[in-house]
């Protein structure tokens, strides 16, 4: 027993000795910043673990000896990197080469973009007191539980000038207040036809004209407003689909060959000239968005085989600052190459 009792209490020692040779090895500084500190006084430090998560938190040291190992993994601006990289490309600027590979996949959010009606450049004549996601979105008594929609939609049917593509895929076309996918959203203000504030506010406030109310603001895209100060200048651009008429617009609502095989979305099934080669086979790995069509009427944000195709939404992106924030596009308006970001080559392979 007295030998067992020695025995466990030299390997307690050993493993105190060499709990503090391990510890040693580390050098530890708060937020990059502060005076390195090794806990136990020594050994001397041989490297320094530093990993940059989110551009802050433990980093490396410029004093110890030996490798660093530096992890930037969640840096700054989102996945590997940093937010200089995503920093929106100046009107007429060339890209940097970080920009041309980050700028497409990042956003700040809604606050100053055209879509911001309170206080941005979309600041539109707004009658009453309400919220950055008023306009679309609201907690309770929305339209529509789907995306707790606020907005009121249109009732035009958009259609193209055009039956078909010509691979001969159907260009069926939707009616706004019936269809589920996204772009009915995108439509119901840029046709023109609904007040940006015609909203169902709060606990079904007066805001909507459907219900006798006065909209928050009388604003139309391409139509003007009765607002002071707000004729509705430079808006004719940003319309789409005025009366229904989708001439001359990239098709929507029509299925996308993923992976090069046919797919039926909306009632339209990818036509049988179509050249596969021509389409990436799985866009969304170049911040594309692809929707399913899984039946019922049911519109997802999500890839599926055979059910697969594309909405507004897949080149814009609503919610987000982005390469060219003008637009909303996912990518960049200008390029020559999928490389560079040029939004085109993020789905045709020409």
């Amino acid at each position: 027993m007295k030998w067992n009792k020695s025995a466990r209490l030299l390997a307690v020692a050993g493993l105190a000795l060499a709990t503090s040779v391990a510890w040693g090895q580390v050098i530890i500084q708060n937020n990059g910043a502060g005076t390195p500190v090794n806990p136990l006084g020594s050994p001397p430090p041989v490297s320094a673990l530093a990993p940059v998560n989110g551009g802050g938190g433990i980093n490396a040291s410029t004093t110890p000896t030996g490798t660093v190992l530096t992890d930037t993994t969640g840096g700054a601006g989102g996945p590997s990197g940093t937010w200089t990289d995503a920093t929106p490309v100046a009107t007429g600027a060339t890209p940097t080469a970080a920009q041309a590979r980050y700028a497409n996949g990042f956003g700040t959010g809604l606050a100053g973009t055209s879509h911001d009606f309170i206080s941005g450049s979309g600041s539109s004549g707004v009658a009453a007191a309400a919220g950055l996601c008023t306009f679309c979105h609201t907690p309770h008594k929305a339209k529509s539980t789907l995306l707790l929609w606020n907005h009121t939609l249109s009732n035009a049917t958009f259609q193209w000038d055009v039956a078909a593509t010509t691979s001969g895929t159907a260009l069926p076309g939707f009616t706004g207040n019936a269809y589920n996918g996204p772009s009915a959203k995108c439509l119901s203000c840029h046709d023109g036809s609904v007040a940006i504030g015609d909203v169902g506010w709060f606990a079904e406030a007066s805001g909507s004209t459907a219900t006798g109310g006065t909209p928050l603001s009388t604003f139309l895209v391409g139509g003007g407003s009765t607002q002071t100060g707000k004729a509705g200048s430079g808006a004719t651009s940003k319309q789409v689909g005025a009366g229904g008429n989708m001439s001359g617009n990239h098709p929507v609502a029509i299925p996308y060959p993923l992976n090069g095989a046919p797919n039926v979305y909306n009632g339209s099934t990818t036509g049988a000239q179509l050249a596969t080669n021509d389409f990436v086979g799985d866009p969304t790995t170049n911040n594309i968005r692809l929707y399913s069509d899984v039946g019922g009427g049911a519109i997802v944000g999500k890839t599926t085989a055979g059910q697969t195709g594309i909405e507004c939404s897949s080149c814009h992106d609503p919610h987000n600052k982005a390469a060219k924030d003008d637009f909303f596009l996912r990518g960049n308006l200008t390029g020559s190459s999928q490389t560079d970001g040029y939004l085109c080559l993020q789905c045709h392979v020409k």
